[in-house]
């Protein structure tokens, strides 16, 4: 339950943060050793999946592979194929799923708990609650997305409608978003909305303090340094830190992240490593990022209003 004076009581996807999760030397090993443990296994499959990539490119001759890797790592080089940010894509996603699964091995074994009680209060892991958060919040972030142009008209330069691209390359382009770009999102919810949300709320039940921190470090974690993207981010964080605790689990969160990763992969601008470029502060996204963060809590209260009164029901 949350209480409405700010206070989170019996919330089951807090249950499992007790006694362990409140030692500051358990919390400090795992901070210590889980970075290290993430750090290492996100560089070693962001490596192998460059020499993969790398190797690929280079069609299996040995003298070209240094070429390739050149090539490769070279984000902002003009004349790029749709197909060719699928290497972005594919490190970002399975270096974050290294990373998260390692950090969160590490975790289970420091606070002796199961893996899964990091990510949902349920006796498993529910797919359909995935498919939920992603069909509600693929919508919503398309409506963002018309809202921003409505304030800041630009042209549309939508990566899936790069002028000649094949019909193939456009949906490898769209397979390969949707599955790295599904892994990213469940790593980073596993750790923000998972292994943060809990490990605050083993110090504090305030629930302001809750998602302050959880909307904080997931923003600080991205390493934007233009104002207004550190805004919009720690504003959907504490949102989407808000819902993991009314759905008991990362599962509608996961979908939500995927569906606004989705649609700027597709939409907006490919994954890229180039750094970003410093922009005017402009409040205005973060204002559309709360209505679209509201809604999205607003449609989860129905939902479980729903459930409960369904489930309540005479037979």
């Amino acid at each position: 339950m949350i209480r409405t004076d700010g206070a989170t009581k019996d919330v089951a996807f807090l249950s499992h943060a007790g006694a362990r999760e409140r030692s500051a030397g358990r919390v400090a090993l795992f901070l210590v050793l889980g970075v290290l443990a993430a750090g290492v296994a996100g560089l070693l499959a962001g490596l192998a999946v460059t020499l993969a990539f790398a190797m690929a490119r280079a069609g299996g001759r040995p003298q070209a592979v240094v070429d390739a890797l050149t090539a490769l790592t070279e984000s902002a080089r003009s004349g790029r194929s749709l197909l060719s940010y699928g290497y972005e894509m594919a490190v970002a996603g399975i270096s974050s799923i290294a990373a998260a699964g390692a950090a969160l091995a590490l975790a289970a074994r420091i606070f002796a708990r199961p893996i899964r009680s990091f990510l949902t209060a349920a006796p498993r892991f529910r797919w359909r609650v995935v498919g939920a958060g992603f069909a509600v919040g693929f919508p919503l972030v398309a409506a963002a997305f018309v809202a921003e142009r409505l304030f800041a008209p630009a042209p549309l330069a939508a990566p899936i409608l790069m002028p000649g691209a094949e019909l193939a390359a456009r949906a490898g382009y769209a397979l390969i978003a949707a599955v790295c770009l599904y892994l990213a999102a469940f790593a980073e919810e596993a750790l923000f909305r998972g292994w943060l949300l809990q490990q605050t709320a083993a110090w504090t039940r305030n629930l302001v303090v809750i998602l302050a921190v959880n909307g904080a470090v997931f923003s600080l974690a991205h390493f934007d340094p233009n104002p207004a993207s550190l805004l919009v981010r720690a504003v959907m964080g504490a949102g989407w830190a808000w819902i993991a605790l009314r759905t008991s689990g990362v599962e509608f969160t996961t979908g939500a992240h995927l569906a606004n990763n989705l649609f700027v992969a597709l939409f907006v601008m490919p994954v890229s490593f180039a750094a970003p470029k410093a922009e005017p502060f402009d409040y205005r996204p973060a204002l559309i990022e709360l209505a679209m963060v509201l809604i999205l809590a607003g449609a989860v209260e129905l939902w479980l209003r729903r459930r409960a009164r369904t489930e309540s029901a005479p037979a």
